[in-house]
């Protein structure tokens, strides 16, 4: 595996990133068992799902188990606008297997200058 992180250019010209669990992470999340929880969660990632703006998230959400979270700007045909889930699995970087029945996605991170 390359070092290297390609950034691709959007038609709306934003640069990206093929999103991964890791660079969705929450740079402060909240968990039932954490000793000292931050006051606040950290702002969700700018991304594209599928073609669709929104911001999205990975992390326990002040919940039990890791998720992934997801707003988008404009309904999704199975997502919806918002739309969370623990149940998912990065197949490949940009690429998300998600519930019981085979669905997925397509979601990349907006590069932020």
């Amino acid at each position: 595996m390359s070092n290297w992180l390609q950034i691709m250019v959007t038609e709306n010209n934003y640069e990206t990133i093929p999103a991964t669990e890791e660079n969705l992470a929450l740079e402060n999340d909240i968990h039932p068992f954490d000793e000292n929880p931050p006051n606040n969660l950290s702002e969700r990632h700018a991304v594209i799902v599928d073609e669709i703006k929104g911001v999205a998230c990975v992390g326990s959400l002040r919940g039990y188990s890791t998720r992934i979270n997801i707003s988008l700007e404009e309904e999704h045909p199975e997502l919806g606008r918002d739309f969370q889930t623990k149940y998912f699995m990065f197949t490949e970087p940009g690429s998300v297997l998600w519930g019981h029945n085979g669905q997925s996605f397509k979601i990349l991170k907006i590069v932020e200058n």
